[in-house]
């Protein structure tokens, strides 16, 4: 008997299947073996109906008259004594026997007895499957009835209680034990649920009573035999997939090839316009294709060229299909889906017969010679020495031309920037920072540069600057360190002044004027409003005008949070001694995105108002000698000037 597809099994799913057995069995089997006594049905309700109440003693089985009365075996007038067949008077002996099935169904049993189920109940395992838990005892309905544990509806369920509970699995060394959740995600649910009868359930892929286990080569699920098992609905699809160069490999025996399961999923089979789908079009490259393709080991053995995969994501689809593109080509759209053939025939797609044809889909009236060249393939040269000395010249090339242009522009612009000094030195000023507010504020802004940097280098490990500072031996080495000790310093500089803030007069002082107060918002309307031609002139700030209070406290805020976060990551098996797992992975994303928010606020936010804005161009020095001349304090902090030199006070309304 051929186990991969029992006709057996089919025929008892249905009703007709069901009531032809058990009328063969009746007319001409049940009589050669009904060794009991023959007993009217009504002396055994006598006790044991419900509808009788339940005896003095309790131990005694009960019968549901009403379930039973649909039940297979009552419809073809079987008597109890039929499969209780050790009674041999009433009152009986208690308890009988186990009833066995297999004096009616010996086909089935013998069948089953081979299977995984049967080899199990064999050996006395405890969860094992008999007849009875999944036909029920009594109320044996048809398969078709949907009160059946064994109707298509409920097949899974039937099967999901001992395949998704963790406890059995665990016992029976399975690992997954989330099938019936898996497969009711899937299409294949989807469509049982809508009433389409020919959607799979667990036992037309895995068999009803040869359920066999993968590795025995008549297992339908075995890697030999799973798209014969597929191809029963999809027989299409197993037909093209049985040319292809991946069934052949398949039937050859070869476990590396990929049959049904790996590309579109085992339990949780979705549409391919189904995002989750394996084989949807933006996941079909990298996570299904590039799989395979991608290994090293795999390219080595069936001796496929090598990056094929990288060398697609390097090219325009793969560039684009990476942006979002679904107009562009992938894996699919060039090599088949099912009929995948090699280029060396010539009913491949990719034959150079045909790749004409295949490539004029998305670019009609395109030429034999536009394809001439490999596709996908890396970018090679005639002469390797050429290929080697093309880096060598650009690189330093490269280095030479933009570092003497940043040369010449950082010379102009040192030169304007040092005129500005000069001509600020000679103004009358105020000392508006002093010396230990400057160098924290120099030690802040190089350790955050430093971490900007360190930092983004490992999240983009190939990229271009990145691999420009590989050149001058900026490794993972050198990385790593630099970027903890500027952490460390950015950590320390700012508890430092937090308690200068704290235990010093003039840190006090510099901590209310920093302090966000509601007048703050109606400055920033009146400034918006000033620069929209709204309102005839800016408003009027003190020592720290909106923007600079807001920097403030954006630094505070992103210096604890990344403080923090890395201090986790830099730890992370000390941290995980107190913390839950999904913590240190929200730590990562929060640092991460902390990061990308604090460099954008500087570029954005604080580079404008320290270089890029017109009257600070080429630069505001204050940062460096912690002057302002007292024209620019007059005009940037209007409040605060009249109050250091003594000019007219501002109407309670204006403050």
């Amino acid at each position: 008997m051929n186990s991969q597809y029992n006709p057996h099994d089919k025929f008892l799913l249905s009703a007709g299947g069901w009531k032809s057995v058990l009328i063969f069995v009746c007319l001409v089997l049940a009589p050669g073996v009904q060794s009991g006594l023959a007993v009217d049905n009504d002396e055994c309700l006598a006790c044991h109906s419900i509808a009788h109440g339940a005896p003095e003693d309790t131990t005694t089985p009960l019968v549901n008259m009403e379930v039973c009365a649909r039940s297979v075996h009552l419809q073809l007038e079987f008597s109890c004594t039929d499969c209780h067949s050790d009674i041999e008077e009433i009152p009986h002996a208690s308890p009988l026997n186990p009833v066995n099935c297999a004096e009616c169904h010996d086909e089935m049993a013998e069948v089953f007895a081979k299977s995984i189920h049967g080899v199990a109940l064999a050996k006395n395992a405890p969860d094992a499957p008999t007849c009875v838990r999944c036909h029920s005892s009594q109320n044996m309905l048809s398969a078709a009835d949907p009160a059946s544990p064994v109707y298509r509806l409920r097949i899974a369920h039937l099967c999901g209680e001992c395949h998704s509970d963790p406890k059995i699995m665990r016992e029976y060394q399975v690992t997954d034990s989330q099938k019936e959740h898996l497969y009711k995600l899937g299409v294949h649910a989807a469509e049982v649920i809508a009433g389409n009868e020919n959607a799979p359930t667990c036992i037309d892929c895995h068999g009803v009573h040869t359920i066999l286990p993968l590795r025995d080569p008549n297992s339908p699920t075995n890697f030999m035999n799973v798209s014969k098992t597929c191809g029963k609905c999809h027989e299409t699809e197993m037909e093209q997939y049985q040319q292809s160069v991946h069934g052949k490999s398949a039937q050859a025996g070869h476990k590396d090839s990929p049959v049904c399961t790996d590309c579109h999923g085992e339990h949780s089979i979705f549409r391919v316009t189904d995002e989750r789908s394996p084989v949807s079009f933006f996941n079909l490259a990298g996570n299904t294709c590039g799989r395979c393709h991608s290994s090293i080991v795999i390219n080595e053995k069936f001796n496929i060229p090598a990056r094929k995969v990288e060398n697609y994501f390097d090219s325009y689809h793969g560039l684009a299909l990476q942006q979002g593109s679904k107009k562009v080509a992938n894996c699919g759209s060039c090599h088949g889906s099912h009929l995948i053939l090699p280029s060396s025939d010539p009913a491949s797609t990719v034959s150079p017969q045909r790749l004409v044809e295949t490539c004029g889909v998305c670019h009609p009236g395109i030429s034999s010679n536009v394809l001439a060249a490999p596709i996908h393939a890396e970018v090679t040269l005639r002469s390797d020495l050429i290929a080697a000395w093309v880096p060598r010249i650009y690189i330093p090339l490269i280095i030479i031309i933009i570092g003497g242009m940043l040369l010449h522009n950082g010379l102009i612009f040192w030169t304007m920037l040092r005129e500005k000094f000069k001509k600020e030195i000679h103004q009358p000023s105020y000392q508006r920072f002093n010396r230990f507010e400057i160098i924290c504020h120099i030690i802040l802004t190089i350790s955050f540069i430093v971490l900007v940097i360190t930092g983004f280098a490992l999240l983009s490990p190939n990229s271009w600057w990145v691999t420009m500072l590989s050149y001058v031996y900026f490794t993972e080495t050198i990385r790593a360190p630099i970027h903890r000790i500027a952490g460390v310093a950015l950590m320390l500089v700012s508890i430092v002044y937090a308690l200068y803030m704290v235990f010093t007069r003039r840190g006090r002082y510099e901590f209310r004027a920093l302090f966000l107060w509601p007048s703050d918002i109606r400055h920033a309307w009146q400034h918006l409003a000033f620069h929209l031609g709204k309102r005839p002139e800016p408003p009027k700030f003190g020592r720290y005008d909106y923007t600079e209070k807001m920097e403030f406290w954006a630094l505070v805020w992103g210096v604890i949070i990344m403080a923090v976060t890395g201090l986790i990551l830099w730890f992370p098996i000390t941290a995980f001694e107190y913390l839950p797992k999904w913590a240190i992975d929200m730590a990562r994303l929060i640092h991460y995105y902390e990061a990308v928010l604090a460099t954008l606020a500087i570029v954005v936010w604080h580079f404008f108002f320290v270089i890029f804005h017109p009257e600070e161009y080429p630069m505001s020095v204050t940062w460096l000698t912690g002057k302002m001349t007292k024209e620019h304090l007059k005009h940037r902090h209007t409040l605060e000037y009249e109050e250091l030199y003594g000019k007219g006070k501002e109407s309670e309304e204006e403050k």
